[in-house]
């Protein structure tokens, strides 16, 4: 079909995270991004959650290539599982974004020499089927981070990537403006706009800012530093280096994905210590003075590197009195209270700590309402729509809309697996195809639904409490038991009178059964859930797992 464009989200629509976008035109899908999502409370044991690839899977043929706008998890952390599945699908991306993916597909089944690749530079383009692709720069808390231009010959469809237009970067490499003022000029069909920071007045700051702040901390600091950052931020990085290295200091990594993401990143070019990198086993050769230690743990991950320093659990780093100590990033939501417990073991220990936003050690790699509001200037696009952000960030992003004068419908509101048209003559939402969640559990992928996460659930909050008994095949009299168990339901020294109450009861009322409780041991297994759950509920007004295990002989 060439009179439309079908605009399909996998994922990323009214939330925030496993990004993946499919854009379907005269019967070809070209794919966009390819991410994961961290599971939350509502996920006991869950590692990962991906986007569900069923529609892909019954159209794979139309596949003909999938494009990478940055190297975030959220954006390439599922790219493993991707390929394990299509795995003669090419994937375009900027060298660190590649770079990046390479890392990821190491813990994946894949083998990378069969895997496709094309690097392509930000300012160049790809044709790709129907498709034509310019990577656009835009600045981001990661380098080479883009928006992308899709062409086709109902017109151009610009996706933003996740973005902010930082006039001081860094690495000195500018956003595209001009690229993007160039598609507005020769018209955008439709723009995708990254609306993390919809609700927010004003601009991002550059991610240079953040260095005077940096500075004084460095020059006040009597011990040793410590910085906990994102590895992806290579910036941030690099300017850690740059002011250690100014005061004197020498730098070590460690973290797992910091030291992976700092070789690539410096392989590549995108990263350049001043002085050699030394080992964090080797910083006790100088003194404290002397020191700085790049870490991961800035979220409160409990095995990263800082959670495991704070803890007193790291192999290499031990704290000591006025350690200094920067946390280099805000809190994801959900994760306050892992950061303040980290904080508070800190202190504990005598560190100094830092963070943001007390002190101005971070700043936003996503543009706020103004910068919004400059791409939307840029593009002119005929129609808005909100993408990477919850609802609330998609309605701050609709009112902003409105401001510059465009109406509601003009600014679809897209949810995972929705199929919206759109063409020159207009957009409508004309479908749904399968999508959701796929959990990932250890090495398990979608085998994990939500009656397990909700069994998980129950465990945790109430324990489990095994019921066993022998009983007679013919007779259904009782010759063993009942046997009850627990875990997790009962303090240890008060659960043996309990329990054997509970017991006794269960005794008294599997022999009031008539006929005996033998031949139906599904009604056995309700009755005993049945009576156990009424006493516990009577007793105690709590409702623990129950386990009958029933054994006729």
């Amino acid at each position: 079909m060439k009179d439309k464009i079908k605009i399909i989200p996998l994922g990323g629509a009214a939330e925030i995270g496993k990004n993946m976008m499919l854009y379907e035109y005269d019967d070809k899908i070209l794919v966009v991004d390819c991410g994961v999502m961290f599971p939350d409370e509502e996920h006991p044991g869950v590692d990962l959650i991906i986007p569900d690839f069923t529609y892909l899977k019954e159209n794979r043929k139309k596949i003909v290539g999938l494009c990478l706008t940055h190297g975030h998890e959220d954006h390439v952390g599922a790219m493993g599982y991707f390929l394990a599945e299509f795995t003669d699908v090419k994937v375009y991306g900027t060298p660190l974004t590649l770079g990046i993916m390479g890392i990821r597909l190491r813990e994946a089944p894949v083998d990378p020499k069969q895997i496709k690749t094309q690097v392509v530079q930000a300012g160049e383009s790809a044709q790709i089927g129907p498709f034509n692709v310019e990577w656009m720069r835009v600045s981001h808390s990661i380098p080479d981070a883009c928006g992308l231009a899709i062409t086709t010959d109902l017109g151009t469809i610009v996706q933003s990537g996740d973005f902010k237009w930082d006039q001081n970067p860094v690495d000195g490499k500018t956003p595209m403006i001009s690229r993007f003022a160039h598609y507005g000029e020769q018209g955008v069909l439709a723009l995708l706009s990254d609306t993390t920071n919809a609700t927010r007045a004003g601009s991002c700051e550059s991610e240079s800012s953040v260095r005077p702040a940096l500075e004084r901390i460095f020059a006040d600091a009597p011990g040793r530093v410590f910085v906990a950052t994102f590895g992806s931020n290579v910036h941030r990085v690099q300017q850690v280096l740059d002011i250690a290295h100014l005061y004197g200091r020498r730098v070590a990594y460690t973290g797992r994905s910091m030291l992976q993401i700092c070789q690539v990143a410096t392989e590549l070019g995108y990263l350049k210590p001043p002085a050699p990198v030394v080992d964090v086993e080797k910083i006790d050769e100088f003194a404290d003075d002397k020191v700085c230690v790049i870490m991961t743990g800035s979220q409160g991950e409990p095995m990263a590197a800082l959670s495991k320093i704070a803890r007193g659990n790291n192999r290499f780093v031990a704290l000591r009195e006025n350690d200094t100590v920067v946390l280099s990033s805000t809190p994801i939501p959900g994760n306050e209270g892992a950061i303040y417990k980290v904080i508070n073991n800190l202190c504990m220990a005598g560190a100094h700590v830092f963070r943001a936003p007390h002190d101005h050690v971070h700043v936003s790699g996503h543009g706020n309402r103004e910068d919004l509001k400059l791409l939307l200037n840029l593009t002119k696009p005929k129609y808005a729509i909100p993408y990477h952000g919850e609802p609330r960030h998609a309605l701050a992003y609709a009112d902003l809309c409105e401001e510059l004068g465009y109406s509601r419908d003009q600014i679809p509101f897209m949810q995972i697996g929705d199929v919206v048209e759109v063409s020159p003559s207009g957009i409508s939402m004309v479908d749904q195809v399968a999508a959701g969640e796929v959990l990932v559990d250890g090495l398990t992928i979608g085998d994990v639904g939500y009656s397990v996460l909700r069994d998980r659930k129950h465990l945790s909050d109430d324990g489990v409490v095994v019921a066993s008994v022998i009983i007679d095949k013919k007779s259904g009299a009782i010759l063993n038991g009942p046997d009850i168990t627990q875990r997790g339901f009962l303090h240890q020294p008060n659960n043996e009178e309990f329990l054997k109450g509970a017991g006794q009861k269960l005794t008294e009322r599997i022999k009031s059964v008539k006929g005996g409780a033998g031949g139906d041991l599904n009604g056995l297994n309700r009755l005993i859930r049945e009576t156990l759950s009424d006493h516990f509920w009577a007793q105690l007004k709590r409702r623990p797992m129950i386990l009958p295990v029933v054994m006729e002989v």
